[in-house]
């Protein structure tokens, strides 16, 4: 991803510590159903490049969801940190907006999986939506349905 600016986060007990390029101070909502069990709603991602450094990883822990995609966690707190795809993960690294370090000046762009969301909650803004098959177009995967 081109003009990035380095950020660093972590989770919460410090036992995983992270810096990653991130080209804007912007995040999606993904609605799927794996994030929202993950992390009891909607996922705040932040889509960065996938040159990410781990001054500390010793919590740091990946779970494959999917035939596709892998999620990280710390496995001391439980702290929810990234996702990436498992076999490009120097692609992108989707990283959860709540961990960085520097919590000022985010933005919400867009809403992701869509078609997946419950009919509990809702978002009035008027950022885009897109749904699975958007996303899985955008991210060149064949949709499996």
């Amino acid at each position: 991803m081109a003009d990035t600016t380095r950020a660093t986060g972590g989770c919460l007990c410090g036992k995983v510590r992270y810096e990653v390029g991130v080209p804007a101070k912007k995040f999606s909502l993904c609605h799927c159903g794996m994030c929202r069990k993950w992390t009891s709603g909607p996922f705040q991602s932040v889509h960065c490049d996938g040159d990410v450094a781990f001054p500390e990883d010793e919590g740091l822990a990946w779970y494959r969801g999917s035939a596709w995609a892998e999620r990280g966690f710390c496995k001391a707190c439980g702290t929810v940190l990234f996702w990436r795809l498992a076999e490009a993960p120097e692609k992108e690294i989707v990283v959860s907006v709540a961990t960085f370090d520097d919590q000022d000046g985010w933005a919400l762009d867009r809403h992701i999986f869509t078609d997946a969301m419950p009919g509990y909650y809702a978002f009035a803004d008027d950022r885009p939506r897109l749904t699975e098959a958007d996303v899985m177009k955008e991210l060149g995967i064949e949709s499996p349905g």
